[in-house]
């Protein structure tokens, strides 16, 4: 489930010019599990993977893999709370 106002940013400029390329960039592709929730307003950054059951809080900021069953939020997104069933 995705609420609404998500981003999803796949592309990240290079901080570096080049006088001959201009600012260049990288795209990274970005890895949704199953039954995984992220929030409104939340903002999933390259070359990141959201694993199975995870949930992103609201208007969180992933910059890092998240490990699936557990629940990360804030800028950056840390983790909040881990599932212990097992």
């Amino acid at each position: 489930m995705i609420g609404p106002r998500v981003m999803f940013e796949t592309f990240n400029h290079d901080i570096m010019y080049d006088s001959l390329k201009g600012r260049g960039g990288k795209a990274e592709k970005i890895v949704i599990e199953d039954e995984v929730w992220i929030a409104a307003g939340a903002i999933i950054l390259p070359g990141v993977k959201i694993g199975k059951g995870a949930v992103v809080a609201a208007g969180a900021v992933v910059n890092k893999n998240v490990k699936p069953f557990t629940l990360v939020g804030g800028v950056p997104a840390k983790l909040l709370r881990e599932d212990t069933r097992s």
